[in-house]
């Protein structure tokens, strides 16, 4: 016979009914936590952990362990209801926030507090189990749950919104309310919405790099990385963060030329140029340090600099330095 359970810590009254009623549970089905963790795939100090009254355990924990001894609907749905009280106690977010009813809703900021408070009432559920109770996943990604509940931007079209309030729980029933809200709500503009892919050019020439580069083997765990952060980041970010990058490229070829990047008149990059009107070409040329020629297309009329905090290089090495090489980057437009 196993050990004696530590008495339920009822310092969190709604957390310790959770916890009673999981321990009811799983007496009436006469289990042991072994036979209970066989039965959900859950480990014993999980489910211990979710009956202890000191935590509060995930959703899908307490549907598993309620499952596991045997419940069905009724039990189940009972269990989320103190699961959701129990998160509204822990995180005491709720009584603090203000918003007005769907039928009040007068623009987006309003619509995106009353979505807040929508899901500070449905318990916070992890953005992942919003999603997966949404109905329709593929109109709700993670990253689009996480804009609406952070108050980033309102839902992009009437099927993600009524996808975000399945996933907080909200019946089918009370859905044309909060349509008519935000039907009015977005006339107004002032929150962006969640932005189409097609309106996302940037993102495209992105998305499209990082799949080029996922052509052998182990690099499609690197392109469905970078999928996932063309995702995250905004139209703006997404400006930038590829302006930077394409400015460490530029800055590290010149660099392994013996060129600093400080130094204009030793190292000028070509210009983007469109090319059979489908491509976006960069081309890196660097002077040769013997200066036969005059300066190759892209290049500067005066002798390469010093290289940043180096020393002159001596005859030796102007002789041995290996001719540059011409370096081009393609990306789709």
């Amino acid at each position: 016979m196993g050990r004696r359970e530590n008495p339920v810590d009822h310092s969190r009254p709604a957390r310790g009914r959770l916890a009673e009623y999981l321990r009811l549970r799983r007496q009436s089905a006469a289990l042991t936590y072994r036979e209970l963790a066989r039965a959900t795939g859950l480990s014993p100090a999980t489910l211990k952990r979710a009956a202890s009254g000191t935590v509060v355990p995930r959703h899908t924990t307490v549907e598993a362990y309620v499952e596991g001894c045997g419940g069905g609907p009724a039990q189940a749905q009972y269990a989320g209801e103190l699961w959701r009280h129990a998160r509204i106690e822990e995180r005491g977010r709720l009584s603090g926030l203000h918003a007005p009813r769907p039928e009040l809703i007068s623009d987006a900021a309003d619509l995106s507090r009353a979505l807040e408070v929508v899901w500070e009432q449905a318990g916070a559920p992890s953005l992942r189990d919003i999603r997966d109770r949404s109905g329709n996943p593929l109109a709700l990604p993670v990253s689009s749950a996480a804009r609406i509940v952070n108050r980033d931007a309102v839902p992009a079209d009437e099927q993600q919104l009524k996808a975000f309030l399945a996933g907080c729980g909200v019946p089918p029933d009370k859905h044309t309310a909060w349509t008519a809200a935000f039907a009015k709500a977005t006339a107004t503009h002032e929150l962006p919405q969640e932005p189409a892919t097609a309106d996302r050019p940037v993102e495209r020439r992105l998305l499209h790099m990082a799949s080029a580069h996922a052509g052998g083997p182990g690099t499609r765990t690197n392109s469905q990385a970078w999928r996932r952060l063309a995702e995250l980041l905004p139209p703006a970010a997404l400006d930038e963060a590829v302006a930077l990058g394409m400015h460490s490229y530029l800055a590290s070829q010149a660099s392994l030329n013996g060129k600093s990047p400080n130094a204009p008149l030793a190292w000028q990059p070509d210009l983007f140029t469109t090319h059979d009107g489908q491509y976006i070409a960069v081309e890196v040329k660097n002077l040769s340090s013997r200066g036969r020629g005059g300066p190759t297309a892209g290049g500067s009329a005066n002798k390469p600099r010093t290289p940043a905090g180096g020393a002159p290089p001596t005859a030796r090495e102007r002789v041995q330095r290996p001719r540059p090489a011409t370096h081009r980057l393609t990306a789709a437009r």
